[in-house]
């Protein structure tokens, strides 16, 4: 009787130590999905970051193209302000305009990323600064952010 009452204590794993080794599993898988969560955060505001630079790199291109080939358009007192440059055009529309509100590939659009461009001439009358600002949404839905160059035109 005494050995079997031994067989018996050792036979398993108590409640607690299943308890604990669960516990242990449980904060080891919580600590990687935390880790690669913000992982693909931070991946995804690095595109977004990249979209927007070349999305404000190519308004400066066209913004050099314009100052070439049609100055008025831009250094005109019918120039809006804010504005953008329409892709579809190529010309200067008003910043609130749906063509300033782009994706990554420089369509207009409504689906997020929404990429926000606006380009700003200096305050005074001579001033041939320009600066070009992108603002979106960021990957987490929470805050707004922007990236900003500044170019001058010479002409």
């Amino acid at each position: 009787m005494m050995g079997r009452l031994q067989q018996l204590r050792e036979r398993g794993d108590t409640i607690v130590e299943v308890l604990i080794a669960i516990s242990v599993v449980s904060l080891i898988l919580g600590g990687a999905y935390v880790t690669t969560n913000r992982s693909l955060l931070a991946t995804r505001a690095a595109e977004e970051r990249g979209n927007a630079l070349k999305l404000a790199e190519s308004q400066v291109e066209q913004l050099k193209g314009l100052a070439k080939t049609d100055p008025n358009s831009i250094f005109g007192a019918s120039t809006p302000m804010p504005f953008c440059i329409s892709k579809a055009t190529g010309k200067p529309i008003l910043a609130t305009n749906p063509d300033c509100a782009v994706n990554a590939a420089g369509d207009a659009s409504s689906t997020q990323p929404v990429y926000t461009i606006s380009i700003n001439r200096g305050s005074a009358p001579d001033d041939n600064t320009f600066t070009v600002t992108n603002s979106w949404t960021d990957a987490s839905g929470r805050i707004t952010d922007n990236l900003r160059l500044i170019y001058r035109v010479y002409q």
